[in-house]
């Protein structure tokens, strides 16, 4: 799924390093599901790729943030290569009056 960067952020954090999901994929397996997502940095523009097995929880928090309408919320997702940990949440995203 290609998530709506403006409307409906949904942002990755690989090992404390920010990015902007672009797309995302999910194959069930036994027990947990395997989440690959294309990313961008958005402070280089430089692209990338990350692959969790996580659990099936996460996507199908996702997928209801993204069958919503617009929230004013970003979706977040930290994933801990070192302790082998995902989590999530949403967050209020700060309306800039510009």
């Amino acid at each position: 799924m290609s998530p709506d960067p403006v409307d409906k952020p949904i942002l990755l954090s690989l090992d404390g390093r920010g990015f902007h999901v672009l797309r995302y994929s999910a194959i069930p397996e036994e027990a947990m599901t395997r989440l690959s997502f294309e990313l961008v940095d958005p402070n280089t523009g430089e692209g990338a790729s990350a692959e969790a097995v996580v659990d099936r929880k996460l996507i199908e928090d996702l997928n209801s943030f993204r069958s919503q309408g617009s929230t004013g919320k970003a979706f977040l997702i930290w994933i801990d290569t070192e302790k082998g940990e995902v989590s999530w949440q949403l967050r209020k995203v700060p309306d800039f009056d510009l």
